[in-house]
């Protein structure tokens, strides 16, 4: 039995499988271009931060004045550290997002060619291979439920794996800040 019983079927299936390529194309297109701008949006802001600070720099007239200005660069930093992780973990988690969505109607929409080519075999199989059939239509069936809850399970352990991890590097970081600030605070001890 051939999978295309006739021209028209095969040309679907060209189609088909061009719209495919097309739509895979565009999302990693979609990514690239999402981190390009990214990547443009935070070269601007450190231009602009370099440019502030060393015309800030260039005004310090004292020795003290340049320490205070060294000890307040440290948050602003970190701030932006952060800040920046977060944005190309979003970014990277859209472009996840997407493809996740494109194999799994992939996985489904082959189930179901699957199912339908075993719908047209059972047509032309013998008398008495019902149960052969039946057994084949189960197993496709039993396979696209696990693969749905692995991926279900996948997903959720893999998000939150993520967003634990990202608190974990604020936690981090804000804990980081905070020891900064104290010791920016703290009385400098006398010289000996």
């Amino acid at each position: 039995m051939s999978m295309f019983t006739n021209a028209q079927e095969f040309s679907a299936f060209g189609q088909a499988q061009f719209d495919k390529a097309v739509r895979l194309s565009s999302i990693f297109l979609s990514s690239a271009e999402r981190l390009t701008n990214l990547q443009l949006e935070i070269s601007r802001k450190l231009l602009a931060a370099n440019a502030e600070t060393l015309k800030q720099l260039s005004a310090i007239k004292d020795p003290k004045a340049f320490a205070e200005f060294q000890a307040g660069l440290a948050q602003p930093s970190l701030d932006k550290a952060l800040t920046t992780a977060r944005e190309v973990y979003d970014a990277t988690l859209v472009t996840q997002t997407e493809l996740t969505s494109f194999v799994e109607e992939q996985v489904a929409e082959t189930n179901k060619q699957v199912l339908e080519a075993i719908d047209r075999l059972a047509k032309t199989a013998p008398v008495g291979s019902e149960p052969a059939v039946q057994a084949l239509k189960n197993l496709v069936s039993t396979s696209s439920a696990a693969f749905e809850n692995a991926s279900k399970t996948a997903k959720k352990v893999g998000s939150e794996f993520a967003e634990a991890s990202v608190e974990a590097a604020e936690t981090s970081a804000k804990a980081a800040s905070a020891a900064v600030s104290r010791a920016r605070k703290a009385p400098a001890a006398p010289a000996a």
